[in-house]
Parts: structure tokens; C-alpha cells; sequence
């Protein structure tokens, strides 16, 4: 599982930018990047907010399906 690589995609799908999700978010643009890259990971209350907005389930993401 690549964590970032699929939050990355989940954000592409959506069509947002890094700054857009991040402002959705309320977290710095520089979090989105570190997620992605693997740097650092998204708590638990932030994923399922990651989850709403980019429409994608937990599942998707985390590639449990």
C-alpha cells in the first residue's frame, strides 16, 4: 500500500489542487505534500475529513478493497 500515491490520486480524481484540499482541510498546503510523499501521515480525524472531501472511501485509499 502507498499511502500517499493513493491520497494523490484520490485528490486528482476530485480535481483539486494541493492548496485547494489543503484550504478544505484547514491544514497547511505543506501537509498535503508531506502526506503525499509519505513524510508524514494524516490523523485519524483529518483522514476521514480527507475522505469526505475528495468523495473517497477509506477503503479506496487505503486499498483495502
Amino acid at each position: 500500500m502507498d499511502l500517499g500515491a493513493n491520497l494523490k490520486k484520490a485528490r486528482n480524481d476530485a480535481g483539486l489542487t494541493q492548496k485547494q484540499l489543503a484550504e478544505a482541510l484547514d491544514v497547511y498546503q505543506k501537509d498535503i505534500s508531506r502526506w503525499e510523499k509519505n513524510e508524514l501521515t494524516p490523523n485519524t480525524l483529518t483522514f476521514a475529513k480527507i475522505c469526505k472531501v475528495l468523495n473517497a472511501s477509506a477503503d479506496e485509499i487505503l486499498e483495502l478493497q
